[in-house]
């Protein structure tokens, strides 16, 4: 196998195989749906939301998500729905799908509510050859294998949540299925990823209220990642938030700064990842926009979690 399939490659299933299997947001607590199958059916709400997240800009084929979310409350107790469109991609890489899930709720009492939830997922893996800039055009990546998969999978999730506290548990990839795209050279695991969140709102006046919160994530690949992130809401119209992402071993990998608006049933952000590590030297940073549209309710609460 020539040198330069082995370049495109390396980059290519490094994403695949290690934290990259999943797009993630830096502003995941506004929808925590994206982690969370057990969030579906938590607002009184229908949250419609619109993301796009491009990673490491400068660079070429860098990795990019594109995503389209909702969930809403069924009547009569019975628990929530929700549907995720995605979309994920890396050179010639790229990985889109449709996820479903169902979210059964408790009520503890007054305040706290538990749920559990699950998800179906069905994704296509695809390898565009015609981004493989090929030595030899004989090689056995071009002629032989498949360009496209169907995949299934699963997830599933817990939460735990009141009017000013939340914490998450949830699995992604629960089949850990293997991806060949029929040729033994390229193949790698789709491992399970695992997140662990929670966060507070304090009210610190009747103009501003702060909410920290920190979000964990694991592959079973051996990669850990945590966030730590805090968001400042005046007026409950502008927000602004900081934040910071480490690996396990304490390595810093971004500084994230956000800000947002929110006006009756619209909500509108913005964030930028600058990297920490020697890929910030090459890269311009990492950016991302999300867009909610919160239908079905007109007061502030609706934008609870």
């Amino acid at each position: 196998m020539k040198k330069l399939i082995i370049i495109i490659l390396v980059f290519s299933f490094a994403w695949s195989a290690k934290a990259q299997q999943m797009g993630s947001f830096s502003q995941t607590m506004e929808n925590q749906y994206l982690i969370n199958p057990a969030v579906a059916g938590s607002s009184d709400a229908m949250p419609v939301f619109l993301g796009y997240k491009r990673l490491w800009t400068g660079i070429d084929d860098a990795p990019s998500t594109q995503m389209l979310t909702f969930n809403m409350k069924l009547n009569n107790n019975l628990g929530g729905v929700g549907a995720k469109i995605f979309n994920y991609s890396t050179g010639p890489i790229s990985k889109a799908g449709l996820n479903l899930s169902y979210a059964y709720h408790l009520n503890l009492n007054d305040d706290m509510k538990l749920s559990f939830g699950l998800s179906g997922s069905l994704y296509q893996m695809n390898l565009n050859r015609s981004d493989l800039k090929l030595e030899d055009s004989n090689d056995e990546l071009i002629m032989n294998g498949s360009e496209k998969l169907i995949v299934p999978d699963a997830n599933f999730g817990i939460y735990f949540y009141a009017e000013n506290y939340y914490i998450g548990l949830s699995s992604f990839q629960l089949f850990g299925r293997r991806v060949d795209f029929m040729n033994e050279k390229m193949n790698f695991n789709q491992n399970r990823h695992y997140f662990l969140n929670g966060g507070y709102r304090f009210q610190v006046s009747d103009d501003f209220q702060i909410e920290p919160s920190v979000l964990v994530k694991y592959v079973e690949s051996n990669i850990g990642q945590w966030d730590l992130y805090v968001k400042t809401t005046y007026k409950e119209m502008v927000w602004l938030g900081a934040g910071y992402r480490s690996d396990f071993e304490f390595a810093p990998n971004d500084l994230i700064i956000s800000l947002g608006v929110q006006q009756d049933k619209l909500k509108l952000g913005y964030a930028f990842d600058y990297n920490l590590s020697d890929l910030g030297t090459v890269s311009n940073g990492t950016h991302e926009i999300i867009f909610m549209y919160m239908f079905g309710q007109t007061n502030k609460s609706a934008y609870k979690w």
